[in-house]
């Protein structure tokens, strides 16, 4: 091969030129590599005149990959362990983890294309590789794949779906494996993990970006000693099969804490988990990065600025209204504000802010929590949640004395926030003194900038996008889907928004009990901004697709 050739020049040059091998050496070494049909680069490491380090290194370097000190960086047990034995020793490689999206694998000759063959057949994934000195990938395939089978555990033989790098036999070490999950969970940007038992496995599936993408399979047996697991870390009662039960627990994880909210139902097929993964880092948490265009995002903090009043954020679950109402409270959150939270449950703790988890078990719900807030002289209050009439009373009355009160509701639009509230039996007159503003949101997947490809819109798209006929020289964009995003040509969201600032018009609007559609049409002649201009603006600046744009704003219509 070429480049093992090269390989070897280049570690002879090495050798030669330091005196570390005299020609007379070099062509001993050269016939004994002849005669025993052995690489040249074997023999010089079976005569010390190289270590495997230094072999490593030339193969990094010549190949432009990562070097990797198994002795310092160990791979995950859990997902070594699905690589079939047999390839790892006769390829001398390991499967080490994975990392944006892509399976990490070490190997010792990364310019053998066997190798690479062997393990692409395999996995059935895309490979990011990295380089290890053989002698240490070896001593790591004896422990790893001995102790797997000390424990009576048998390596995965094939991968049960592209996704799913995991092994599928009982014997496997269970903490191991949760953390493998969390891990794999954390690296791919899941906002959820599902543990699902179906009629003849243990099936984990992830929501990323708001789809969910299936990740790996036990079989059914596995399933009490994971979902045990899973109990004993949110300090659960793993004797209790029978009825649901909520916890929650920190995870360490690629070097950071990660908040992890559990619930537990039993099912048909056994007890079934979701785990939230919120992590700590709080720099997503700010106006900046919520994807408000600059013209909504000044209204919107000219709003949450004024003394009084209530601001609704509306949109279904999953939507980011929590992630909207904590930017907003970081933004105007300082030493001369006193502002307190009650919120089902606390999802980021805020420094500086009083946040009350509801406690339905000892008596604390919204309302209840409500009426306590108010005497406790705040300037700012959230309502994480309006769910019935005595607290959205109390909210709105709390908005008339002298708070600023955020709050949301579960409704497909901005204007269908004020119909819920007088559905809820809110009186009119209420709700249009109050209602300073509503927000409607969604999250949309933005493309990928690694895939990301443009292309000139047809006619329809045109009209769509508003777009001349005649303007040349414009492009829609769309991922065509690579290692980083999954295949998906999407990574990562960013919100649409739709917002509604209230004035006397909109106010005479809801005295006089106007229904959604004409509420929305009078704010549209006001001049706002709806979810699907909003999708659109960000088709046009390249931010998403046209077709993820239809889709999440098609129940808005």
């Amino acid at each position: 091969m070429i480049a093992a050739a090269k390989a070897e020049h280049r570690i002879v040059s090495q050798l030669t030129g330091d005196g570390t091998l005299t020609s007379v050496g070099l062509a001993s070494m050269q016939r004994e590599s002849e005669f025993g049909g052995l690489p040249l680069i074997e023999v010089l490491l079976t005569h010390n005149l190289i270590n495997e380090g230094d072999v490593a290194k030339v193969y990094a370097e010549m190949s432009e990959l990562r070097l990797l000190d198994l002795a310092e960086h160990a791979p995950t047990r859990a997902w070594a362990l699905t690589l079939p034995e047999n390839i790892a020793r006769r390829k001398d490689c390991l499967l080490f983890g994975e990392v944006g999206g892509q399976l990490v694998a070490t190997v010792a000759d990364p310019v053998d294309p066997s190798v690479r063959a062997a393990l692409e057949a395999t996995l059935d994934r895309s490979i990011q590789y990295v380089v290890s000195p053989r002698g240490q990938i070896r001593a790591t395939i004896d422990d790893i794949y001995g102790a797997a089978r000390a424990r009576g555990a048998r390596p995965q033989k094939a991968m049960p779906t592209m996704w799913a790098p995991s092994p599928s036999t009982t014997g496997l070490n269970m903490v191991e494996q949760f953390d493998s999950i969390i891990d794999e969970a954390v690296d791919r940007r899941a906002s959820d993990i599902h543990i699902e038992p179906e009629d003849d496995r243990l099936r984990v599936r992830l929501r990323i970006d708001g789809r969910m993408v299936e990740s790996r399979a036990f079989p059914l047996a596995a399933a009490p000693a994971l979902i045990s697991r899973v109990k004993v870390l949110g300090s659960l009662d793993i004797t209790e099969r029978r009825r649901p039960q909520d916890g929650r627990f920190i995870q360490r994880s690629f070097d950071q804490d990660i908040d992890v909210r559990m619930a537990v139902i039993p099912t048909a097929r056994g007890e079934r988990v979701t785990l939230r993964l919120l992590p700590k880092d709080r720099s997503r948490l700010t106006m900046e990065h919520l994807g408000m265009g600059m013209e909504l995002r000044q209204a919107f903090e000219r709003l949450i600025s004024r003394p009084y009043g209530i601001i609704l954020i509306t949109g279904p679950t999953g939507s980011g209204k929590t992630t909207t109402l904590y930017a907003g409270l970081q933004h105007i959150n300082s030493v001369d504000k006193h502002i307190i939270t009650v919120e089902d449950p606390v999802e980021y703790h805020i420094a500086g802010v009083n946040q009350i988890p509801v406690d339905p078990e000892h008596g604390v719900s919204f309302a209840r929590a409500l009426r306590s807030i108010l005497r406790h002289d705040p300037d700012v209050i959230m309502v994480g949640e309006v769910r019935d009439q005595e607290t959205a009373h109390l909210a709105l009355e709390a908005s008339l004395t002298g708070h600023l009160v955020f709050a949301t509701l579960h409704t497909n639009s901005a204007a269908g926030a004020v119909t819920r509230l007088l559905d809820m039996g809110c009186e009119p007159y209420l709700v249009a003194s109050a209602l300073i503003g509503v927000m409607a949101q969604r999250l949309v997947r933005k493309i990928c900038t690694n895939c990301k490809r443009g292309r000139e819109p047809n006619e329809m798209e045109r009209k769509m996008l508003g777009i001349p006929l005649d303007r040349k020289g414009v492009e829609i964009y769309r991922g065509v889907g690579c290692g980083r995003c999954l295949r998906s040509g999407y990574y990562d969201r960013v919100g649409l928004f739709e917002f509604l600032p209230f004035d006397a018009s909109l106010s005479q609007l809801v005295m006089e009990k106007a229904t959604a559609e004409k509420l929305s049409a009078c704010a549209v002649e006001h001049g706002a901004i709806t979810l699907r201009d909003d999708a659109i603006t960000k088709v046009r600046q390249g931010l998403t697709s046209l077709e993820e744009a239809l889709r999440v704003t098609a129940s808005s219509d």
